[in-house]
């Protein structure tokens, strides 16, 4: 069984997002592995670079693309109920792609960016600084 089948999964992420994501500004997003992975990328005032990596996301959606330099703010971490989602638009560039529904145990994840709103249904993410010039 793994690790994570011990941790209240949706407190470990929220702990994550707020010290990576909370009080950021946007620079891009990206994804990976065909749209398996989406990566956030972000600074923050002090020049800092932030990264915040979904892992096992099955659904991405921005109502807009965010612009540059905008705050970031987490809006909320909860379980990602049953709903089948399967034609997607996710972050940057805008494109659709057919993923599966929510995997018991993914997290829906709502971050705010100025007025362009991303939700995220991913199962676990992961972040980094880097305090290397951006």
């Amino acid at each position: 069984m793994s690790a994570l089948g011990f941790t209240d999964q949706r407190a470990r992420l929220r702990r994550i997002l707020e010290n990576s994501v909370e009080g950021s500004l946007y620079d891009s997003s990206e994804t990976e592995e065909d749209g398996r992975i989406v990566v956030l990328h972000a600074h923050r005032s002090n020049g800092e670079r932030v990264t915040v990596r979904f892992r096992a996301v099955s659904s991405s959606d921005a109502s807009e693309e965010p612009e540059p330099g905008t705050i970031l703010a987490l809006r909320g971490v909860d379980a990602a109920g049953g709903g089948c989602l399967s034609l997607i638009r996710f972050l940057p560039p805008f494109r659709f792609t057919r993923l599966g529904a929510p995997v018991a145990g993914s997290m829906r994840v709502r971050i705010e960016a100025g007025v362009a709103r991303l939700d995220i249904v991913c199962q676990d993410a992961e972040w980094w600084e880097d305090t290397g010039p951006r």
